[in-house]
């Protein structure tokens, strides 16, 4: 019995090995055929998923950027035909980005059927209360990657050898 737990901590962390991995590898792909680097994709996936609420300082502090990267990352975005800058609604001084139709469109084209394939699945291999527990792991499991990342960030870099 005190071995379970042990063996229980060995197949979560394989597993949430995996699942990162496949998660890099799916990236990549996504980056090849949007024609992006991985900043500038991470970026548009906070744009389209804050649907309208980003802004360039929320995006560089979320990216870890300076405000003159984070204009260069719009700048290539923006280029490319996926975002788009306009002043806000309600507050003239403050610049919003927002994703084109065509971001949203080819986002949508190439993760589509995964979301749609992923939705059936798990309401087919799980209960509701079992996806509400698997929902409220994954949260704390990305509250747990936050903290180490601000404790990263906050480090110095290795001396080069």
């Amino acid at each position: 019995m005190s071995t379970e737990p042990a063996w229980i901590t060995v197949e979560l962390r394989k597993a949430l090995e995996f699942y990162h991995g496949t998660l890099e590898d799916l990236a990549r792909e996504l980056i090849r055929l949007l024609g992006v680097n991985e900043t500038d994709r991470r970026a548009l996936e906070i744009v389209l998923l804050e649907d309208g609420n980003s802004t360039p300082g929320m995006l560089a502090e979320r990216l870890g950027l300076t405000a003159a990267g984070a204009t260069i990352l719009l700048n290539r975005l923006e280029k490319q035909g996926y975002i788009a800058r306009s002043l806000h609604p309600t507050d003239r001084r403050r610049v919003i980005v927002v994703a084109t139709d065509l971001a949203t469109r080819r986002v949508q084209d190439l993760l589509a059927s995964l979301i749609e394939e992923g939705n059936k699945m798990m309401q087919t291999w799980y209960a509701p209360a079992e996806l509400e527990l698997i929902a409220g792991f994954l949260t704390k499991v990305g509250e747990l990657h936050r903290i180490h990342r601000q404790r990263l960030h906050d480090m110095e870099p290795y001396p080069r050898a």
